[in-house]
């Protein structure tokens, strides 16, 4: 099981959500927090924040869920500029790998090679109902 902080924000309004539910990529968000004064030191934390379009089995709703990924690693996202469509969303734990700082391999299974990134840790931030014509 996957140990993603504030899960149960998606869970509460989408009871047999998936992660293959994950249609689109609205919003892609990289940043680097500089803890000290030089630009490549390790002590500096990435964060991506990402809204999906959610888009549920019974399709009863649409929904926008922005989740942020710390301490980003190997990020690859290639796409025309348009709404980024997956077509195989997944969140791999990878912890008993032993990379340092590496828990989770973030994906598009079916198109790995346009989006794939690692991170240490997932929150959710917040998830909510939108009328969008899909």
């Amino acid at each position: 099981m996957l140990k993603i902080r504030n899960f149960d924000l998606i869970t509460s309004k989408v009871h047999d959500f998936s992660m293959l539910d994950f249609k689109f990529i609205t919003s892609f968000h990289y940043a680097v927090a500089i803890d000290t004064v030089a630009l490549f030191d390790v002590h500096n934390k990435s964060t991506l924040v990402i809204d999906f379009v959610l888009v549920p089995k019974d399709r009863h709703a649409t929904y926008k869920v922005t989740i942020r990924f710390y301490t980003l690693g190997s990020l690859n996202l290639s796409t025309d500029g348009k709404v980024i469509q997956l077509s195989g969303f997944e969140i791999l734990d990878i912890a008993d790998r032993g990379w340092e700082s590496i828990t989770y391999q973030v994906r598009d299974f079916e198109r790995e090679e346009d989006f794939m990134f690692y991170c240490n840790k997932i929150e959710v931030v917040s998830i909510e109902e939108v009328h969008w014509i899909i």
